[in-house]
């Protein structure tokens, strides 16, 4: 049964010839009325000419969503299920864990599909239109590939409102309990899957995590303004220092003491409640310096609308984090904010500028390897980590 038709600029096609994967509502020529959300549509040139096999949303900003480039490709079951398990295989050398992204949405050629492992189970996010329509397939293809215990989705979070979808969520496969019980090289972690930021951890700062444990010299003193459930101060921990976890929710938090304990490094953590943004100000005033401060806030500009407010956040972070620091000492900075990377450089420079401090980067990486950053989708870039280094210049 043919696709119904819609026609975009030939720039968009062009674009989407070179693996970018979105189309937006200004590239759309015309389609056909009342084509509902999600609807798979081939997109065509004014002349005719074949671009993409897409998901149709006229709700979002990003109006279509491309799913193959090869003409005569038909999205059924089992095209779905060999895309799912070429995903699902690229992770497999990735070891030292039980917790991984399995599935990766654009990056994985599978818009709008987030799914991670936590052990023996399995949570999903179900992120646009055209894949809202494949939900039932997604879900048996995932049980009947991996066997999870259980499949949780956690579709209840802000992205939905852009592509006209309400917030779901809800076990959908099997049993998935309260809490799972992760491994992740030398950690184990307590998850919170139903209630967690995100699917429940930072499984994108793998790599982060790895390296404060390398970089930490013991009993120097952490500051970490967003600990979540600890994962990173239970790092730092790890590697000898004394850290001072700050987190606003107290079920975090708690949790955040847990992971301490089952890690061994409890006598080496303190933890706080409180608004990471007023309690750094106020450390910044007070007379107690860290030798490191973490910085992994939330999404700061979720929209292009929120740039500026985004910007003035992370800039004050910065500020206040830079006179936390002990002379010499050393920031981590991890921004999870895509809108925000292109201006990280700059915001930065000022902030340092403001404080007088001379700063150098001396390490910096982007996410885990299991969310892999596709050069021609720029948003799958989404976290960039620097550490800065407080450096006096020479005087010799």
């Amino acid at each position: 049964m043919a696709l119904p038709q819609v026609v975009i600029q030939p720039q968009a096609a062009k674009r989407v010839r070179h693996h970018d994967g979105w189309i937006f509502r200004d590239e759309l020529v015309r389609a056909p009325a009342d084509l509902p959300a999600g609807e798979l549509v081939e997109a065509i040139t004014d002349g005719g000419g074949f671009a993409a096999i897409c998901a149709f949303n006229p709700a979002s900003h990003i109006v279509l969503r491309v799913f193959t480039t090869i003409p005569g490709d038909t999205i059924d079951r089992a095209w779905l299920a060999r895309r799912m398990a070429r995903a699902v295989a690229k992770r497999i050398a990735l070891t030292g864990t039980d917790a991984k992204r399995l599935i990766f949405s654009e990056a994985d050629g599978l818009p709008g599909l987030i799914a991670d492992q936590y052990g023996a189970h399995l949570v999903i996010q179900i992120r646009t239109a055209g894949m809202e329509r494949l939900r039932d397939l997604v879900v048996d293809l995932l049980q009947e590939q991996l066997q999870p215990a259980g499949i949780l989705e956690r579709s209840d979070k802000e992205f939905r409102q852009e592509e006209g979808l309400a917030p779901t969520a809800g076990v959908l496969r099997g049993a998935v309990p309260d809490r799972i019980l992760i491994r992740e090289e030398p950690w184990q972690f307590w998850v919170d899957p139903h209630r967690g930021l995100k699917t429940g951890f930072y499984l994108d700062q793998r790599l982060t995590r790895r390296k404060l444990r390398e970089a930490v010299a013991p009993n120097q003193r952490v500051l970490d303004a967003f600990s979540y459930t600890g994962s990173l101060g239970i790092a730092a921990a790890t590697g000898g220092a004394r850290v001072v976890c700050v987190e606003q929710q107290e079920p975090f938090l708690e949790l955040a003491k847990e992971n301490a304990k089952l890690n061994g490094v409890a006598d080496r953590m303190e933890f706080v409640a409180g608004n990471a943004f007023y309690w750094l100000d106020a450390q910044a005033k007070g007379s107690t310096r860290y030798d490191w401060v973490l910085l992994d806030p939330p999404a700061l500009a979720k929209s292009k609308a929120a740039v500026h407010q985004g910007r003035q956040a992370l800039h004050h972070l910065l500020v206040h984090g830079l006179r936390a620091l002990a002379p010499e000492g050393r920031m981590l900075v991890s921004v999870c904010t895509y809108h925000l990377l292109r201006n990280l450089e700059e915001i930065v420079r000022i902030a340092a500028g403001d404080d007088d401090v001379r700063l150098t980067v001396r390490d910096q990486w982007a996410q885990a390897s299991d969310h892999p950053w596709i050069l021609q989708l720029p948003a799958t870039r989404y976290l960039v980590s620097w550490v800065l280094a407080c450096d006096a210049p020479s005087t010799a």
